[in-house]
């Protein structure tokens, strides 16, 4: 597998990796429709303004729709090509020494901190037959405060992540 990163800001989040791996192998058009994965989807109860029930609709919606790009329809028929994503928001602390000239220990000890809510998105694709991995992409990066940016980058980051998928595996034929 291949392995590519790109650093990029996006309005909604501040994403600081994207990456996409795909099997040389991967041929798309080999498959006839698609699934989601059944597993269970945790649901972040400690940041519910950026992963709850709407968002994860939508990320599917975005998904679906995408999908039905490359001419592969949701359904229990055919060979299919199942479909898997995880979405995991924490809030982080990044903690710095006090930005005095000259550091002095035990006198003046205060710590800067900056407090943030980072988030990482991975979609993954199995083959039903085998079921094995022949593609997956992952963003993660710091998310906009406002979590109405975020819900409105949803179908944005998806559309991004598939191209990611697709230009790989042009590469690769």
């Amino acid at each position: 597998m291949k392995k590519w990163f790109v650093f990029l800001v996006l309005a909604g989040c501040k994403v600081s990796t994207f990456t996409a791996q795909v099997v040389p192998e991967i041929d798309l058009s080999q498959y006839s429709s698609f699934s989601f994965a059944d597993y269970p989807a945790e649901i972040n109860v400690t940041q519910p303004e950026y992963d709850n029930p709407e968002n994860r609709a939508l990320i599917e919606e975005s998904i679906v729709n995408e999908m039905e790009e490359l001419g592969l329809r949701k359904s229990q028929l055919g060979k299919k090509l199942w479909v898997a994503y995880s979405l995991s928001i924490k809030d982080m602390t990044d903690t710095r020494i006090d930005s005095a000239v000259v550091y002095k220990p035990w006198i003046d000890l205060q710590q800067d901190s900056f407090n943030y809510t980072q988030g990482a998105f991975s979609l993954v694709f199995i083959d039903g037959d085998t079921q094995k991995v022949i593609a997956q992409s992952q963003i993660e990066g710091i998310l906009d405060r406002d979590p109405k940016r975020f819900r409105s980058a949803i179908p944005r980051l998806v559309k991004r992540m598939f191209k990611k998928i697709e230009s790989e595996a042009e590469v690769n034929q």
